[in-house]
Formats: C-alpha cells, structure tokens, sequence
C-alpha cells in the first residue's frame, strides 16, 4: 500500500483516467425531457454539476476499483479474502511486487472489508509491546478517514471495538472500549504492524495472528440477525472513469445514506440527480442538445484540471520535499471535493496527519529532477535532527517511473529508524544517508540508500508525529524540516571527484564564455589547465594554484594620468578580487589590489561578500577604477574602488580572482551552470585619458591592451633548483635525497622565495640572514597568508596533518542548495590545502577546500596524504579523516634527477578577520607561528598505512 498507504500511485491513476481524453465528454443519462434548455445558464448549470459530482465521486470510484479486487474478485491476482474476514500480509515487499504501487516495507498489512448492513462488527486487537508500533485505520466508501485505533489512538493495551453503520441504534456492549461509527454500510479496515527488519517477521505474524473480527451478535454469544441481500457486485471496468461514471457512483451511494453527519449532502445529491446521479436511479438516456453533451464533458475536464492543480498545491515545498496531507476525515474535508479526489491522486488510503505523515520527492534541493544515472546524492539530518516522531520513521526509494521498489545489490529498499544502531554518524553527531546507484564503497554501505538507474520517487515516512517542538506541524511551516537531497556527484561528469569540485561540463562552459574579449583572457587556473582538452598556455596557472580557483588576467600598459573603468557585477563565489602586479626579479610582484568586501556597490546593489548581506541579491552591479598614479601615502586618501598602476612605466598585470562559485554556478560564479547561456557579470570597459579624450571598449583593446600568448614563466628553473639541492652550503643535517624536508616537518609561514623556497635548505643561522619581508611574489594574492611544508616519503610513505579549523563562510550550497543565503562573518574568508609539485614545475595534484574536510565538534580536522596506492583504509570522510594524493610524480621535473619521494603542501588563509587574535596575519616574522596561531598552525607526522590502520585514528 502506497506512500500514504495508497493502493493505486499517481502514475497508475493518470493511465485510469487516460480514456477520458480519448472520450472527450462524459456520457451521461439526463433526469428527463426538458431537464435543461439550451440557454446558457441552463447549460453552464450543467457544466457546473457535472463538474462537482465527478470531483465528488472520483475517490468513491477510485476506490471501488481496489475493493472490487481485493475482495470481490478471485481471479484478480490481487484478491486478499472474503468480506468480514482479516487477510494479513506477513511479508517484505520485494520488486516482485507490481500489484501495489509505492509499497511500504516499513508495516505489513492486513486488511478487510466490513459489510455493516446486518449488524456491526467487533475488532479486537491483542496486548502489543510498547516499543512496536501498530494502527487501524477505518475508512468508508467516500474514502473518509472515520476512526484508528491503536498505538496513538487508543495503546498498545488489549481491547475490543465496535464498528457500526450509519442505521444502528444498539447501545455499546459493556466490553467494547469505543464504538466507531462508518457512515456508509461498507467499511474498509487497514492495519500497519511495524516491522523491525526481515528477522522480526516472525514476531508480525504472533501479533498479526492476534487480531479477531467478529460480528456482534456472535462478539455476545446470540443468535444472528436475518442477513442482508446479496449485492450484485458490478464488475469493474476502466469506463467506470468514463462513460460509465454515473452507473458506478450510483451504486456506491444507494450504500451511503445522506443520514448522521452525511444529511449536509441531500442538496449535493438532489443536484447529481438532476444529471442521472443517484442512489438506485436507472433513468434511461434521454436525447440531450449538442450544447448540454458538450457542457458535461467541459465539467468533467474541468474536474480534472482542478484535481491536478490541488493535488500540486497540497502543503509547501520544503527543501524539496512535497510536506503537506490530503487524507481525512469529513470534517477534514469540510465539503472539499477538489482535496478529496488530489488524495486518491497522490495515494488512496492515506493516513490522517496526525496518524503519520508522508514528505515526498522527486527533485534534489535545487529543484532538479533526482536521477540516479547522473548523480550521486547526500542527505545529511543534522545532530539532533533526526525527524520528530513517537513511533518511527522511514526513507523508501522508489523508481520515479513506475513507483516501484527496485532490485539493489543489497536488497535493501529503505532506512529507517529501527536501522540506527547500524547506521554510521559523523564525528559531529550528524547523519548523512548516501543515495546513489553504485556502491558508496564498503565503508559507507551501512547508510547507503540504493538509488534506481534513471528518474527517482523518494517517499519518508513520519508514523505518529511529535506535536511538541521542533515538530513537522504545521505541515509545510514546521520548525523541523526535512533536509534536502543535495546532489554530489554528476556520473557523467569527469574529474569531479569531490563535493564543489567543478564538473567537465562546467569548466568547459566556463571557458566557452568569459575571456575573449581581448582586455581579459581566460579562465585560467588548474581544473582549466588539467581538464580541458586543448587548454591555451595562458591557461596555465604557472605556481602552485588552488583548485576552486578562476582568473583572468590582462597585460595593460596605460599612458600617464588614464583611467580605465570597469563595470563588474560581484559574482556568486566565496572569494573575488581584483590585483595588479608588475614584473620584477624574474616574477610578478603585487602593487595594488582589492578585495570582494571593500568594493562598493552601485547604488540599489548590494555587496554580497560583506557579513550579514545577501549574497544572492539580484542586483550586484560595481564600478572598478585602474588609475595611472601612485596610491596615496594615507590609506584613508585613496579614492573607493580604485586600485593604483603607480606612475612608472611599463606594463602592468590585472587579475580577476574568484574562488569557489556556488553550486549551481559556472566557474566564473556569473552565469547558471546548467544553462547555454551566461550573465553579464564580465566587466565592460571605458577608458579616460589624461588630456579628457574618451576610449570605446574597442580602442581600450588597440591601445592599452598587449597579448598574452605564452605561460607565465616559473620563477626558479630545474637548473636553479638542482643547485639548490646539492649546494655544499646547505644544512649539514640534509639529505640532497629529501632536501629540503626534514624528519620532523614543520609548518611555517611564507614569505618570500628567497627565503621559504632557497632558504629551506639552508642551516637556520644562515636562514636568519635572509631579508624575509618583501611585496607577495610568484603572482600571490596579496590578501592571503600561505604556509608551506616540505615532505619526503624517504621519512614515510604516509604523512598525517592535524589543526583546527578556522571559521569560514560555508556559501557553496545553503539551505535551497543554490548558495548561502546570507554572509556570515567569520574568521578567515576561504581555506585550503594543496599537494604541490617542486617551484620548478608549480603544477599541484590535488586539493582540498576547508567545507571538504570533515571537523569533529570542536572544529580540529585530520588529513592523510599519500599517494593512491598508500591510502589507509580508514582514511575516509565516515571516519572522519580527509585524503589528499602525494604527486605521483614527486618534483614533476622532467629528467633523471626528479626525485620522486618528493612532496610539499601549502596551506592558504584568505582574507583573514582582523579581529581573529590567532591569524597568521599577525605573525610578523619567522617562527612567531606557534606562538601566535596556536591550534591553527597544524601539525603533522610520518607513518605508513599499516600502522594508521592500526591506530591511526588515535589523537
């Protein structure tokens, strides 16, 4: 039975209703000659009652539809048994089954139909042990939720109820504990008994086996009364949605007396019968005008319309889930046709809201249809998260084209809660549930969701939820909701190994976009560089680049006293930047920059990059000044958004910085990722000269703009450092075979090359000579501090870092999954670590960005980095370790003299809070880092994989 206990899906009930498209009208008898004229008002009358009683009736029809062959028909395949008799299903629900339509593997059923016509009937249920769920819900032929029993309702105690129909008068035995009363004379009665996992089945049937139905007079031990008629059963046809419409509801009401509660109707049914609707009616077809026949099926359509917008508009969307109800009771109802038939849409037989609800969804938290033949998914309930209920809860995966279980590798069809002792949580206590097609690996299958090989239906199930905060109630307004789906992996992506990793797909469109426009060229940075296939040498990102990064860089040369103007729109990005730098000792040295946060915006823009803005505000636009002159000596003289090319001549180096685009972005953070078309958040240009003469965008690129054809050249060459290595003037305590790692590898700030790259080898006397301050060499982002360490796998194959983390901005998914909805302020803007090569290749292998490292509650974090081969086993984000490659190639310099055993890591923390005491802006020269940034300066040691699988999870 379906998600909300539904017998027939959604999909099934489109493919019932298919014919009425092919009818075009609904076939109907009129009450007689003269019923209506062909006036409008006559016919737009009939527009409307046909319209209302299809609403009306569709759920009584749906409904029958099950009834008929569960319980009428023998031969349907889906019989269960005869009426007044309990039929369990005391079984896992498997692929197998295709009768019933998102099946629940959580509760076993069993079901029956009550013919209450003779006399009521008598349930009984057995003693239950507290921790097992049941309920028993009782429906009659509107699909009225009327009554429950069990744990919520009335306990999990011993007891007997009375069932009876709308015309009994009898008083209530003295031990039946409540008397329900069905307000038609045929009732249908389901009961969920929780299943633990397949090994409890046992235990459903001992409980299964302990319920008893009874009538009453055999419930007292007196003879019976004279029993009923027979009912002619009609037997069901799909034109029971169609032509037949009017036959088949006529049936069912002449079983539904307008008596009790049901005496509102008698208006509604004296209308129906005005078209041929009714209890018992055969009127027999009269000749109707073209306008009134035509006016029916317009009803009918327009029935139809409103059942699907309804069942579209039940509840809210939140984070992708559908969070709403459609099931109830009468008063529920209150006379909401519309709400009635969008239930059977969604899932006939579903429990009232306060029994259980049933988030729904077939979209991850952006909005994108879920398709396990594209991506893997996450979906992380946060510590002390886990959705609020008194009984339990389930997650059930279902293909997204037929709503059925699928066949897995490990048969398993959902998680629950009853699952938790065996599912893994995170080191902060949260839980991330793994849904995806293939294997997560052994390691990750405990919380492994097995996800269908295209389109996806995810149901959860919240049985007897809590009333108390944090509560799923109101129903799309809670303050508990559930957590989306967020896509981690596109399948068919190449080289997104990680979450926030940039796909092919948009590196590509990223590069098709931006940087031709012959001022800026682009993008440039390692994913461009490493994964495109026919990257250009200017996209080479020349010294140990990041990973999440995208430039654009442009060679300027600008007469005395120009200005260059920009106008910019702040991308959506973690980090932007814009920075000059000037060649100078064989490297690009930095003369002028600003940062995202220090950038005003336009007037009606709003600055994203500033704690507590929006960072998803629609107009984001900004102005950029490049000046030819010298930046005032006061800090507090320099013009706003300016940045300074100094009075000097020659050429000068413009650099767009963006790291990190949100999800959903294009590398550039301007555009959608998964559109053909991009924003225009690439600057334009205009230029001012000093004599006032004004430069279109095309004269800027004649006269100010100088090609960039090669790569940038590495400061230090493979000669250069060859010499490094084996100088006789190196420390006495280096190998030449690890120089310049030592045993015990220390952290240490950056500072120059002459100093932190040749003066690494050097003994620290002679170190302590070196000038280490200077302008940021190697084209460094000025707002950003470096650490680096040297390594050699001479020491040990496997090198294991410790620190704690910074605060940062966590901005790549928020909430909705589209980026962080406001800045927060933090201690440092962006962190990250890299696994380079040596100076004279500047190529990295690998990278991690701070929201990929997995943090225990106090924000500490470890990391393995080994090559592929030497990777621990336990070294996995469940465990709460991140992995990072040792360059494979070690040096990467071509040639016998690489050194394979090679390895170096650099760190960076950007755009530092000023009022964070434990930065590294604050060390102010050689080895204050400990002193100054404490448990933000990490720490590591060597070991080998064996012994970390051992004991390497040990702080």
């Amino acid at each position: 039975m379906g998600l909300s206990g539904a017998v027939l899906s959604g999909a099934r009930f489109r493919r019932a209703l298919g014919a009425i498209a092919l009818a075009g009208i609904l076939m109907v008898p009129v009450a007689g000659p003269g019923a209506f004229s062909q006036d409008t008002p006559q016919v737009s009358e009939a527009r409307a009652i046909a319209e209302e009683a299809y609403l009306y009736g569709l759920p009584m029809i749906v409904g029958y539809d099950v009834l008929y062959k569960f319980f009428i028909d023998r031969n349907s395949g889906q019989f269960k048994g005869p009426i007044n008799t309990i039929s369990n299903e005391a079984r896992v629900f498997t692929p197998k089954d295709t009768a019933i339509s998102t099946p629940n593997s959580d509760t076993p059923y069993s079901v029956a139909l009550l013919d209450l016509r003779a006399e009521p009937m008598v349930l009984c249920m057995p003693e239950i042990e507290t921790a097992r769920y049941y309920d028993v819900q009782l429906i009659d032929l509107y699909t009225d939720n009327y009554g429950y029993i069990g744990s919520r309702a009335t306990g999990n105690g011993a007891g007997c109820y009375l069932v009876s129909g709308p015309d009994w008068q009898g008083e209530q035995p003295p031990d039946v504990a409540k008397t329900f009363r069905s307000e038609t004379q045929f009732s249908l009665v389901i009961y969920r008994t929780q299943l633990f996992n397949p090994a409890d089945m046992d235990n459903v049937k001992k409980v299964q086996a302990g319920y008893t139905l009874r009538p009453l007079s055999a419930f007292l031990g007196k003879p019976a009364p004279p029993a009923a008629p027979t009912v002619d059963w009609p037997k069901f046809e799909p034109e029971a949605f169609t032509t037949r419409f009017p036959e088949y509801l006529g049936f069912l009401l002449q079983f539904s007396p307008p008596v009790g509660a049901a005496a509102v109707e008698k208006p509604l049914r004296k209308k129906f019968a005005a078209i041929g609707i009714g209890a018992g009616q055969d009127v027999p077809p009269k000749t109707i005008s073209p306008e009134v026949k035509a006016a029916l099926g317009e009803g009918v359509k327009a029935a139809l319309a409103k059942i699907a917008a309804t069942a579209d508009g039940v509840g809210a969307t939140v984070n992708g889930w559908q969070v709403g109800s459609a099931a109830g009771s009468r008063d529920f109802y209150n006379g909401n046709w519309a709400l009635r038939a969008a239930a059977a849409k969604l899932g006939i037989y579903g429990n009232s809201e306060a029994e259980a609800v049933y988030p729904f969804t077939r979209s991850d938290v952006n909005g994108i249809a879920l398709d396990g033949s594209k991506h893997t998914y996450q979906m992380t309930f946060a510590p002390g998260q886990l959705p609020p209920v008194n009984a339990f809860w389930s997650i059930t995966m279902y293909d997204g084209r037929t709503q059925l279980l699928i066949d897995n590798p490990i048969n398993r069809y959902l998680i629950n809660s009853p699952m938790l002792p065996e599912l893994k949580k995170n080191p902060d206590g949260s839980l991330t549930l793994f849904i995806q097609r293939d294997s997560p690996g052994k390691d990750r299958e405990s919380n492994w969701l097995p996800a269908p090989d295209g389109p996806m239906f995810v149901v959860m199930r919240l049985y007897w939820p809590k009333d108390e905060p944090p509560s799923v109630y109101p129903l799309g307004k809670g303050a508990w909701k559930p957590p989306g789906i967020v896509p981690v992996r596109n399948l068919n992506a190449v080289g997104a190994a990680r979450f926030g990793d940039k796909s092919l797909e948009n590196i590509v469109r990223t590069d098709e976009r931006y940087g031709h426009d012959g001022v800026f060229q682009g993008p440039r940075g390692w994913a461009y560089w490493n994964r495109l296939e026919y990257p250009k040498p200017i996209q080479d990102p020349n010294l140990w680049p990041d990973t999440q990064s995208t430039y654009f860089l442009g060679r300027l040369a600008l007469p005395a006293g120009s200005t260059l103007a920009m106008d910019f729109s702040y991308p959506q990005a973690r980090y932007f930047q814009f920075a000059l730098y000037r060649w100078e000792n064989n490297t690009f040295v930095a003369t002028d920059a600003i940062a995202g946060p220090d950038i005003e915006p336009e007037p009606g823009s709003t600055n994203p990059f500033r704690a507590g803005a929006n960072r998803l505000a629609e107009q984001r636009g900004f102005k950029l000044r490049i000046v030819k002159d010298d930046a005032p000596a006061e800090p507090d003289r320099r013009a706003p958004n300016t940045v300074y090319a100094g009075k000097g001549g020659g050429e000068i180096e413009g650099v767009i910085r963006i790291y990190l685009s949100d999800q959903g972005r294009d590398g550039a953070g301007w555009g959608p990722a998964d559109a053909s078309f991009g924003d225009s958040g690439f600057p334009t240009y205009s230029a001012t000269l000093a004599d006032g003469t004004q430069l279109s965008a095309a004269d800027i690129v004649k006269q100010m703009a100088r090609p960039m054809t090669g790569a940038t050249k590495q400061p230090i060459t493979a000669a250069q450092w060859d010499e490094m290595v084996n100088a006789k003037t190196n420390d006495p305590t280096l190998d030449p075979a690890t120089a310049p790692a030592r045993k015990n590898p220390q952290w240490e700030k950056f500072w120059t090359l002459q100093y932190s790259v040749a003066g690494a080898f050097k003994s620290p006397e002679e170190r302590a000579r070196i000038p280490f301050a200077g302008a940021m060499e190697g084209g460094g982002d000025p707002s950003t501090q470096y650490l680096i360490t040297y390594l050699s796998r001479k020491f040990g194959p496997v090198y294991v870092m410790r620190g704690k983390m910074p605060t940062f901005p966590n901005t790549y998914a928020g909430a909705g999954g589209r980026g962080l909805d406001v800045m927060p302020d933090a201690q440092t803007q962006y962190w990250s670590l890299v696994s380079c090569e040596a100076a004279p290749s500047g190529q990295i292998v690998d990278g991690l960005t701070d929201m990929q490292v997995p943090l225990d509650a106090d924000g500490n974090y470890m990391i393995v980095v080994s090559r592929k081969e030497d990777r621990p086993a336990n070294a996995t984000l469940e465990n709460g370790v991140a992995w990072m490659e040792w360059s494979p190639r070690g040096e990467g310099i071509d040639g016998p003299k690489n050194r394979p055993d090679f390895g170096m890591l650099m760190l960076r923390m950007m755009a530092n809070n000023p009022t964070w005491t434990q930065s590294p802006d604050k060390v102010t020269r050689p080895g204050m880092e400990e002193a100054i940034m404490g448990p933000y300066l990490p720490k590591g040691e060597y070991t080998t994989k064996a012994a970390f699988e051992a004991n390497g999870l040990k702080n």
